[in-house]
């Protein structure tokens, strides 16, 4: 779970604090510009030592070698890269960057958020059940609210993304396998509580705010943890999945 945490947060706020900082003061340029790389290099080590201590999870989507892996793999693996390259850059030349070039490394930032969650809803899947392509996609569209909202509350007072995470956690579960959402039966006030303190962070005393958003951040990762436990106990066959409408089971 630490680590979904820290990729939710480096993600989200890959996404978010370029758009800020595009109309922001140079001090808050600054330190952004010199915490975004080791924030992004770190999340990408402990995904890496995560991934090589349960490699079935990535074995089964192809995810093991990018650069002979599956198509999304490949994707994955192209958008990092050019994350790691624009965070390089920033480091370097922030000084230079004009409102359009943070606008612009938003727009990767939200790219690879988009990477991530792929990457995270195919480990959640693994060998197990799934519904299909079209819903991994929807899947990862509806984890990433959650990242958003992980940054910004880690930035200031819960706003648009924790009021929207708590809808989307629960669409999220609503779209995996039947067999998954049964077998989670006993895990719905998990989610029922970390939507409803996503949802209403928004709307509590100001002072309870933060403390209300991360208290939901926390049971939907522990949500997001026992689905990926029991879709491991769901496994249909130990096949490597083709990306495509019909899977190789």
């Amino acid at each position: 779970m630490t680590v979904a945490a820290a990729n939710l947060l480096v993600f989200g706020a890959h996404a978010l604090a370029p758009l800020r900082l595009a109309a922001a003061d140079e001090p808050a340029r600054r330190r952004w510009a010199v915490a975004a790389l080791p924030l992004l290099l770190g999340s990408a080590l402990l995904t890496l030592f995560a991934i090589g201590s349960r490699p079935d999870d990535a074995i089964a989507w192809g995810l093991v070698h990018p650069i002979d892996g599956s198509a999304p793999a490949k994707a994955i693996a192209l958008v990092g890269a050019a994350l790691l390259l624009a965070d390089g850059v920033l480091f370097v030349s922030w000084r230079r960057f004009e409102p359009s070039a943070w606008r612009a490394l938003a727009a990767l930032g939200f790219l690879a958020l988009g990477a991530q969650a792929l990457g995270a809803e195919l480990l959640r899947i693994g060998y197990g059940p799934w519904s299909g392509t079209a819903a991994v996609f929807l899947c990862a569209a509806l984890r990433a609210p959650l990242a958003l909202a992980a940054a910004e509350t880690a930035a200031g007072s819960p706003r648009l993304w924790s009021l929207v995470a708590g809808p989307a956690l629960v669409l999220l579960a609503l779209f995996w396998p039947a067999s998954l959402r049964m077998a989670l039966a006993r895990d719905l006030a998990t989610l029922a509580a970390a939507a409803l303190l996503l949802a209403g962070a928004r709307f509590a005393p100001p002072s309870l705010r933060r403390l209300a958003a991360a208290a939901g951040l926390v049971l939907a990762l522990l949500f997001l943890a026992r689905s990926a436990q029991l879709s491991r106990t769901l496994c249909v066959h130990e096949t490597v999945h083709e990306f495509e409408l019909q899977p190789n089971r």
